[in-house]
């Protein structure tokens, strides 16, 4: 019975060392945890998806481990903090303008920031107004000077053609769901807390009409 009992002590104690835990190195969370499902970048932000874990690196270190929950009673993501150093604000952050699918790390990312999340629901191999908002609208170097200072973007495509793995098929689905979304395109903007703040369509004038809308 004693053996017992320090035996299981002792797998607590080893569990308990082997968690990641604030100010981890990136190489400790990788060493510890595997290659992450998804991997997103954002300046000196650095965000790795683990299943229903999401765990936000800055300069290389560990600041917050998060776990996603979908709020169905409104139509937002909450993001519940489970660990978090003072300063860990994000500050400097900048996304480039790249896009990602990872809608959690999308909303980890932009925690505590200031910077919006956008949502585009879209589909992209045969919605012809999809294709005109993307050419009008987001490819072009105005939008994308916005979006790497003020936003985090996610794109969550639903095409007739175009292979996508299940995983990021059902996430779709559930956000499609979530946010009540009936046509397309269709753009969610976000706080970054993860609340709704406006939704907005195809705009017709370029990045001149619709990034007003966006402020």
């Amino acid at each position: 019975m004693h053996k017992t009992i320090v035996f299981l002590l002792g797998l607590l104690v080893s569990a308990s060392a082997l968690a990641v835990r604030d100010g981890d190195s990136l190489a400790a969370v990788l060493a510890e945890k595997g290659k992450p499902t998804s991997k997103l970048e954002h300046g000196n932000v650095t965000v790795l998806t683990y299943g229903d874990t999401v765990i936000r690196l800055e300069n290389g270190v560990v600041v917050a481990v998060t776990t996603p929950t979908p709020d169905y009673a409104g139509r937002a993501l909450a993001v519940k903090p489970i660990q978090r150093t003072a300063g860990g604000s994000g500050s400097g952050a900048g996304t480039g303008g790249e896009w990602t699918t990872d809608h959690a790390a999308a909303v980890a990312a932009a925690q505590g920031t200031g910077r919006k999340v956008l949502l585009l629901f879209t589909g992209t191999d045969w919605c012809s107004w999809c294709k005109r908002l993307e050419g009008e609208i987001l490819d072009t170097p105005e939008f994308k000077d916005y979006a790497r200072e003020h936003l985090v973007l996610v794109k969550l495509d639903f095409p007739r053609r175009l292979p996508q793995s299940e995983e990021l098929k059902a996430q779709n689905r559930r956000l499609q769901q979530q946010y009540g979304i009936e046509g397309y395109p269709t753009v969610v903007v976000l706080n970054d807390s993860g609340a709704e703040t406006g939704r907005v369509g195809y705009v017709r004038g370029g990045p001149g009409a619709f990034l007003p809308q966006l402020r």
